[in-house]
């Protein structure tokens, strides 16, 4: 697809703006993307991208060496000489793989002759040329935008240079010589750069010991200058700075040098955003928003190499959505976009982070498993799919149901390459269509297949044909620690107006006994699942379950399952205040908390409300932890009373062994007021709301990071 970036062509040509862009898969040579100069300057038409290889455009693209040249070309009678680059393209938001980008100039056009560009041994020379050096490379070129910050430190007589933006209230330093002091944040009130940003301009100290306010902030730097400027919505500063108390006052040439250096930032800033663009386009696809086919195969080559060097089994699946032929009849071509569109929309908000999604064309899509422990594993993600796929897509008057028809292929027992897994994959996924669609496929070492029928999820439903459910997961966090250690796992209902629903909004879960225990299946099955993944990620966290049926036997159904018996004991059963106090059921709950107590599945007490009669029934049960009523936790900084019910159950439960966790905690003085009482854990929307599980592990690897970095 050619680019719709704006017409840059009255700038001046040291920008880049000019240059022809092309992206290259090296794998089969073949172009994946190129801008508008490029079309114009190669004569290509959009409708002929997908089956041009690189070489039959300019034929020095037969090696794919990254390198600067220069080449010819014929086009028409007329023979064209150009300048190209040829470079890794970085993979934006998506895995970093061998994408080649390459940027050409005609060769009487002057720039070109920038390839690399050549210094100076004056000052403004010398910043003339890391000028066009860093404008060409973008700030994708760390080293050479620290390079520019170095020159114009030295140049203008100081000892440090950053260069941030704003956000919010805070500084955040993009780039800093000569520490690397990259993605700190700095209060505004508490920066050097304050005056320069308020007043819109360039603001300069010779001695900041000679101003009081100046004084304050400046901690050991004597000296400074700031300048700010904006580029499109976001506000920069660059300042230089030094200890000692700087002799001279800044000239007319100063102040010109530093504007040039601006400048030259500026137009850094304005290159990376449109690479950025560039690199969107090249990887991602443009009406779904997923990553596209060249981003699946980098993943996929990715998760290969990644199974080589473990010893380990990936997978891919390929997907073709069954009776899509038929929405288009009925709405047309727009109308089939927005229903891909949300398909696409709910096989991301269904699939976890580390299930990689594609689409690879039309109504067919791909998902990368790097790790995959069975086929039981693929079957629960098979039917997830055709779970959110079942429930209806409305377009106007039209409501369709869809399902998808998938193959998988595994490596290495399918195949060991990467064309051949996906030729594999995708043998299996027209296999599947031809028996009739809605099917899941597998590829056998002898050259058959064989299949499972998907369905929707009213077997997981008690009968009801209306309803789709997810579980969400929220964060439990150590008191004292701030680490988070366990999280909650909550079934959520799918509704195609209202969203994720809780249970309190007016449903039911399950009706019969029989519905209940078929839910505990799913719910047991889905948890212990996701905490194996979280666990192969590294985040070891135990989980809290609720159950419905309380049968004994789908805990040991599980436990017999050799690839999920470990993650079974990771975890913990909640049982409810009112379900212990229920006399019908405590002979069943007392047999099912014994027989998994003997296997290692842990138990928390839910909803506590004070009362200490049942604190007393329940101390010879094997309780890890009770859980605080929100209703306590509410009023534990407003009523006396109630603080004192929390203070004698943490008393009463830690002489037991028990933790203990405040549910609902909304805000920090309810925090605050637990932590005094010796608390052990919280949760509630003041650490984080309930999330989808691929929500949770970006949630959970950001806060780990600033763990770490604190």
């Amino acid at each position: 697809m050619f680019d719709q970036l704006p017409d840059d062509s009255d700038r001046d040509c040291d920008d880049g703006a000019n240059e022809a862009r092309l992206v290259i898969d090296p794998a089969g040579g073949r172009l994946s993307y190129v801008n508008r100069a490029a079309a114009e300057l190669f004569g290509l038409r959009d409708d002929a991208l997908a089956t041009t290889r690189a070489s039959d455009v300019l034929p020095a693209f037969a090696d794919l060496t990254p390198r600067n040249f220069e080449a010819s070309f014929t086009r028409g009678s007329r023979e064209r000489r150009v300048a190209v680059r040829l470079e890794r393209l970085h993979g934006g938001p998506f895995p970093r793989f061998a994408a080649l980008l390459a940027s050409v100039r005609a060769i009487d056009d002057p720039a070109a002759r920038d390839f690399p560009a050549n210094g100076a041994p004056r000052r403004l020379e010398r910043l003339e040329s890391l000028w066009r050096l860093v404008v060409r490379r973008g700030f994708a070129g760390t080293e050479q935008v620290r390079a520019l910050l170095h020159e114009g430190a030295s140049g203008i007589g100081l000892e440090r240079a950053s260069l941030a933006r704003l956000d919010g209230d805070d500084l955040v330093v993009e780039f800093a010589w000569p520490e690397d002091e990259a993605g700190t944040r700095i209060p505004l009130d508490r920066s050097l750069s304050r005056a320069a940003l308020t007043r819109s301009g360039t603001f300069a100290a010779l001695d900041t010991g000679a101003d009081s306010e100046l004084r304050r902030i400046a901690n050991d730097m004597r000296s400074f200058l700031s300048s700010a400027f904006r580029v499109g919505e976001t506000r920069w500063v660059l300042t230089f700075s030094s200890a000692a108390v700087r002799l001279k006052p800044f000239d007319d040439d100063d102040w010109q040098y530093v504007e040039n250096l601006v400048e030259a930032l500026a137009r850094g800033i304005e290159r990376r955003e449109r690479d950025a663009r560039i690199e969107k386009l090249a990887y991602s696809d443009a009406l779904t928003s997923l990553p596209n086919r060249l981003a699946v195969l980098g993943r996929l080559d990715d998760a290969l190499a990644e199974a080589e060097r473990s010893g380990t089994r990936a997978a891919v699946l390929f997907l073709d959505i069954d009776g899509f032929k038929d929405v288009n009849t009925a709405v047309g071509h727009r109308g089939g976009d927005a229903v891909l569109t949300e398909v696409a929309q709910r096989l991301r908000g269904t699939l976890r982070a580390e299930e990689y999604i594609g689409r690879l064309g039309g109504d067919e899509f791909a998902v990368v498993l790097p790790h995959v422990a069975d086929r039981e594993a693929i079957e629960s993600i098979a039917q997830r799919i055709e779970t959110v796929l079942s429930f209806p897509f409305a377009v106007r008057d039209y409501r369709f149901s869809l399902s998808a028809s998938i193959g998988v292929a595994i490596y290495p027992d399918d195949a060991t390459g990467r064309d051949d897994l996906l030729a594999c994959a995708d043998a299996a996924m027209y296999a599947a269509k031809d028996d009739g669609g809605s099917r899941l496929r597998f590829r056998e070492s002898n050259g058959a297949f064989t299949d499972r029928a998907l369905g929707p999820v009213a077997a997981l439903t008690g009968g009801r044909h209306d309803a789709e459910y997810q579980l969400c997961f929220q964060p439990i966090l150590d008191l004292r620690t701030g680490r988070v250690t366990s999280a909650e796992a909550l079934i959520r209902r799918i509704h195609p107006e209202h969203g994720l629903l809780a249970p309190e909004r007016g449903w039911s879960l399950a009706r019969d006994e029989e519905g209940r225990r078929l839910l505990d299946r799913w719910v047991l099955r889905e948890a212990a699942a996701q905490a194996k993944a979280w666990h192969h990620a590294g985040m070891s966290l135990r989980l809290d379950v609720n159950l419905a049926a309380f049968d004994y036997r789908d805990i040991d159904e599980l436990l017999a399952d050799d690839g999920l018996a470990a993650d079974v004991r990771r975890l913990r059963v909640e049982i409810a205040a009112e379900q212990i106090a229920d006399p019908a059921r405590q002979e069943q709950l007392a047999a099912f908390v014994e027989h998994c107590a003997a296997s290692g599945i842990g138990f928390a007490l839910d909803g506590f409300d004070g009362g200490y009669g049942m604190i007393a029934a329940l101390s010879n049960l094997p309780i890890d932890a009770v859980k605080l009523d929100r209703p306590l936790v509410e009023s534990v900084m407003a009523s006396r009373t109630s603080r004192a019910v929390v203070q004698g159950t943490i008393l009463v439960a830690k002489s037991l062994g028990w933790r203990v966790i405040g549910k609902g905690v909304e805000n920090a003085a309810q925090r605050d007021g637990l932590l005094a009482l010796e608390c052990d854990e919280i949760q509630g929307f003041f650490v984080a709301r309930p999330m989808i599980a691929a929500d949770f592990g970006a949630w959970y690897a950001a806060r780990d990071r600033l763990d770490r970095e604190g």
